[in-house]
């Protein structure tokens, strides 16, 4: 029986349809996987357990294992229905598993998993090293922080573009992804794995046109983000962008999948930061930047945001 006959044949039966057919959809990709891709596709899906199979790699069970890669599945899978709804559930199922695989492929060839975990006591190699010291160089400016929380529990991954004038692309994009995959740490711990997704902010008080990156490394993030973090943004926020932003927009904005544009929200002014950015964050995890009243500082020491801060803490929340 074809996949699109199995599909056809749970929708007969009337069960829960669209549970039913998913669920079917991602232990159809889960089968195709071998062993080891099962297994980093949840260290991938997971940084609770990627720590506790890089601690001991007989720690989780199968069924957790399989748990957390059909959670990757899953993401995948809804992107493809997503970006494809007049597709047939093979073709999801086909582009999908293509898409996972090639993820698995990317977190091994740019270091991922060595990236969350370069800080943690016990990573002395060479590359953890190396690591480390671009890291640190990388935000040294503060132009990058996890810090806070919304009410629902997705960690704030906030950007500063105005402390930023060069820029070094290897570590513009790792440094992306360690940022990313902390505050997704961040968010799993927080909720005890109930969300599986952040909120990015950028604060454009004070930019001009010398704090834009090049294009060519903008457009190199983006579809970074797009292939190899599907469903893994709540809210994308823009905040008091000044005029000149505008043509930067015009092109970046051209790079950016449709999923993702629909979450990008451009904020500016007192009234509306209240009122939008209020309504999601409490004034005990709003930094003042975002809105009057927000009571997190704003001060960034980089050193302690790396070194001093557990990867799946957010800055100051043992404060």
């Amino acid at each position: 029986m074809t996949l699109q006959a199995e599909i056809l044949t749970v929708n007969e039966e009337n069960q829960t349809e669209t549970q039913k057919s998913d669920d079917l959809l991602a232990d159809h990709i889960l089968n195709n996987l071998s062993v080891d891709q099962k297994e980093a596709a949840a260290r991938a899906s997971s940084y609770r357990h990627l720590v506790s199979t890089t601690d001991d790699r007989n720690n989780a069970s199968t069924e957790i294992r399989d748990k957390y890669a059909k959670d990757m599945i899953n993401r995948y899978l809804t992107v493809e229905q997503k970006l494809n709804k007049t597709h047939t559930p093979e073709d999801w199922a086909i582009n999908a598993e293509s898409k996972l695989k090639r993820t698995l492929e990317f977190f091994v060839e740019n270091d991922v998993d060595a990236i969350r975990l370069c800080f943690r006591n016990g990573s002395d190699s060479e590359l953890n090293a190396q690591l480390r010291d671009g890291l640190l160089k990388r935000f040294a400016n503060g132009a990058s922080i996890v810090r806070g929380y919304s009410k629902e529990g997705h960690a704030l991954f906030q950007n500063f573009p105005r402390t930023e004038t060069s820029w070094d692309e290897e570590f513009f994009i790792k440094g992306n992804i360690y940022c990313m995959e902390k505050a997704l740490a961040c968010t799993e711990r927080r909720t005890n794995g109930a969300k599986d997704k952040v909120i990015v902010m950028y604060d454009y008080s004070g930019y001009t046109m010398k704090n834009s990156p090049p294009i060519a490394l903008v457009r190199k993030l983006l579809f970074t983000l797009k292939d190899h973090f599907p469903e893994r943004l709540e809210h994308v926020f823009v905040v008091d962008a000044p005029f000149i932003f505008r043509a930067f927009w015009a092109i970046v904005q051209h790079f950016i999948d449709p999923i993702t544009k629909e979450l990008v929200c451009f904020v500016s002014g007192e009234e509306a930061k209240r009122q939008i950015l209020g309504s999601i964050i409490d004034i005990n995890e709003a930094s003042t930047w975002m809105f009057e009243g927000a009571r997190r500082e704003c001060d960034v020491d980089s050193d302690i945001f790396l070194k001093h801060t557990p990867f799946d803490v957010a800055y100051g929340e043992e404060d």
